[in-house]
């Protein structure tokens, strides 16, 4: 059976492609975590800090949607089992186009991760007034 991939492989690289800020970077890390919408650990947020901003591997230096998806997934790989998929679930969920209400101003900076990494307005990281 021959599976199609490519619309898995063409979204990775649009994550490769779509650059943040540190500011948009840290919103995205601390928010869920802060507000209680993600159902993990509060203390994974200083790994997932740490595993963007210093990553252990080369390909995860650029500051990509791509290189933050990976920060949260390998800080879920400490958890147990059944914690983790719900952590990695919870994160999928609440970072999908329409998970948040973006029309708040302290959200201005929030990046839509299942949008290719484009905000409400279609822009990484700006805000249109």
């Amino acid at each position: 059976m021959q599976r199609n991939f490519e619309p898995m492989r063409k979204q990775v690289e649009a994550w490769q492609r779509s650059e943040l800020t540190d500011v948009t970077a840290k919103v995205v890390i601390y928010e869920p975590f802060i507000e209680g919408r993600l159902e993990a650990p509060k203390h994974l947020a200083h790994s997932v800090h740490d595993l963007y901003f210093e990553p252990k591997y080369e390909e995860f230096r650029p500051r990509t949607i791509w290189s933050l998806s990976n920060a949260f997934t390998s800080a879920f790989k400490g958890l147990d089992p059944i914690p983790q998929f719900k952590a990695t679930r919870n994160w999928a969920n609440s970072s999908k186009p329409g998970s948040h209400n973006r029309s708040r101003p302290h959200c201005a900076g929030r990046a839509q991760i299942g949008n290719g990494g484009t905000g409400a307005d279609g822009n990484l990281g700006q805000h249109s007034h």
